[in-house]
């Protein structure tokens, strides 16, 4: 398949929406109220089946009754000091506001401080990604991390993880799994057009630290084929191999960088370029 149909049928697997979201107040409590779609067992049947052949790692859960199960879990795991999450009639999962606004929208206004909105995300990654997950066995992981999920409150200094609609399959390591949700968020921020990206991506890199999970993400910074390949389109915002490829390496550098800084630990093989 040549690079523009590709890049089209990525662009419209973007368009997929399997969940109707609907804000209101409740109890004098602003909230949003999410539930499956008409149709979208079979939408998300479909999604797996490219999902499986991309190799991704990640699937959509089919039945309403265990996405709002995982949903709830996530968040109470992940914020247990928040309003609680609840479960409303029909399957619909009732969800307090958070305070913010996503990367991608402060990315969107060219706010001057998003510098700081990117490394208060990597704190908080790197915080969720310690919490052992009763479903895994082991660290939790997000599973869908672009920048429209990672809201951020500059003025609180708080960064909230949302939208728990995927996740990684059970078998697939914590490793590599934590290194999915970095290799997603920083795929999202290369795609952009804007060329001040670097800082923001050696902000998020460098804050993050955790040796191991970078080093399995400098071997994913490859472009993929095949499947794989419209995975990779959809996750950068449809961006061309000429735009990404030059970028791709420009973190495999950062990363690099970071394990020379940090000298010669017995962590430091794990940053080897192995694309």
């Amino acid at each position: 398949m040549m690079e523009p149909a590709e890049r089209l049928v990525a662009s419209l697997i973007n368009r997929v929406r399997i969940n109707h979201v609907q804000q209101c107040v409740r109890e004098g409590v602003a909230v949003f109220i999410k539930q499956r779609r008409t149709g979208s067992p079979a939408v998300i049947w479909f999604a797996n089946q490219f999902l499986a052949l991309a190799h991704s790692g990640v699937c959509m859960i089919v039945r309403a009754d265990e996405w709002a199960d995982w949903e709830i879990h996530c968040v109470r795991l992940l914020y247990p000091g928040r309003p609680a999450v609840k479960l409303g009639s029909s399957q619909a999962v009732i969800i307090p506001k958070v305070c913010g606004i996503s990367l991608k929208e402060l990315l969107l206004r060219r706010e001057t401080n998003v510098n700081k909105a990117f490394i208060l995300a990597a704190r908080e990654l790197r915080r969720v990604h310690q919490i052992q997950c009763s479903y895994y066995e082991a660290g939790w992981s997000h599973g869908d991390l672009h920048l429209d999920n990672i809201v951020c409150d500059l003025n609180a200094e708080r960064v909230v993880l949302i939208d728990f609609d995927m996740r990684h399959e059970f078998q697939i390591g914590q490793t590599q799994r934590q290194s999915d949700d970095l290799k997603t968020v920083l795929l999202d921020l290369i795609g952009l057009a804007d060329d001040k990206w670097i800082p923001l991506a050696t902000a998020f890199i460098e804050e993050y630290r955790e040796a191991s999970v970078l080093g399995e993400l400098s071997r994913q910074l490859f472009v993929p084929r095949g499947f794989a390949r419209l995975l990779w389109y959809s996750r950068s915002n449809c961006s061309s191999i000429r735009r990404i490829e030059p970028r791709l390496q420009s973190l495999r550098e950062i990363i690099h960088r970071l394990s020379t800084a940090e000298g010669s630990s017995s962590d430091s093989n794990l940053f080897r370029d192995e694309a």
